[in-house]
């Protein structure tokens, strides 16, 4: 017999979410919590983690680079940031569906994963990077023109960061690794999860504004620290260009028609190749974007909302 409430004895055993009792069994309100959430929702640590991991090794190295750390002590810095951040117990607990973390537990997983080498970093040090970190995820959250192109961006930091510890192949195991963990959690993913996960992504950062001045400089970011979301660029896969009209009859479709839109020749039909967001925005000698998309649209003529101001 499985009950909704709470157990009568005050000393019971939670086991595997079920409360044992008086010879009856009671459901965990967490676990009955996490089971009326959209399972995007329960999914969105794995990309928040893996992206801002990604971005913190990017200013990790930028940072090396310019204090002039010979090359093999940086290389080691590196790999053994990866390595710890890419651990297998790790991952395979990170990639579990579980509820956001708060701002604070996040920075504390940060905090760890920085000091897991032979670097130290002072408090005011490691604010700066968090900050650097969150509002460069949080730009390329903002700037996906379709909530699944959060898995491209995902493949792009793992595909940067494995040419950046290039030099230890147990490093590049383990990141393969976490490619073949995203792979199974989002590539059968329905949109409507995507949806959710960039909702839950777009909260986490809602009030961090912090102003980064090589996004002031690109003119990404407006003086009081908001995103400038882009107005132009390729749609999202199965998209219509704005002011297409599609006219039905019988619930057939029986004749389109272009209407004249502000900015509509500002957007170009989807090709199927990947962003560039996601890739290292502080190496001054950019590599070419990706080929080809990582994620393949499930529901084909679905178009998702577009994203929201922050």
């Amino acid at each position: 017999q499985v009950l909704a409430g709470p157990p009568p004895l005050a000393a019971c055993i939670c086991r595997f979410g079920v409360h044992h009792a008086g010879g009856k069994r009671w459901l965990c309100p967490a676990r009955r919590f996490l089971a009326t959430m959209p399972s995007g929702q329960l999914m969105t640590m794995p990309l928040l983690i893996v992206n801002m991991g990604g971005e913190m090794v990017y200013i990790l190295e930028q940072r090396l680079q310019a204090q002039k750390i010979p090359e093999a002590k940086g290389q080691k810095v590196l790999s053994d940031v990866v390595r710890t951040m890419y651990y297998p117990r790790f991952i395979e607990e990170l990639f579990k569906p579980q509820e956001m973390y708060s701002i604070q537990s996040t920075r504390q997983i940060f905090d760890r994963l920085a000091h897991s080498s032979i670097m130290r970093l002072n408090e005011s040090s490691m604010d700066k990077l968090f900050d650097l970190m969150a509002m460069g995820f949080k730009y390329q959250i903002m700037s996906c023109v379709a909530p699944q192109e959060m898995i491209d961006v995902t493949h792009n930091h793992l595909d940067v960061v494995k040419r950046l510890v290039g030099n230890a192949p147990e490093v590049i195991e383990l990141l393969d690794e976490c490619v073949r963990q995203t792979h199974l959690a989002y590539a059968t993913m329905p949109i409507a999860d995507f949806v959710v996960m960039r909702q839950s992504l777009c909260t986490f950062f809602q009030d961090r504004k912090v102003k980064v001045s090589l996004f002031l400089h690109n003119q990404t970011q407006t003086a009081d620290g908001s995103i400038v979301v882009p107005s132009a660029g390729a749609l999202p896969p199965n998209a219509s260009p704005p002011g297409t009209v599609r006219y039905f009859q019988n619930g057939a479709e029986v004749g389109t028609e272009q209407l004249p839109t502000a900015g509509a020749g500002a957007w170009t039909p989807n090709t199927g190749a990947r962003t560039r967001l996601g890739l290292n925005v502080y190496d001054k000698e950019q590599p070419p974007a990706p080929q080809a998309s990582a994620y393949q649209p499930a529901a084909p003529g679905s178009v998702p909302p577009p994203a929201a101001q922050a």
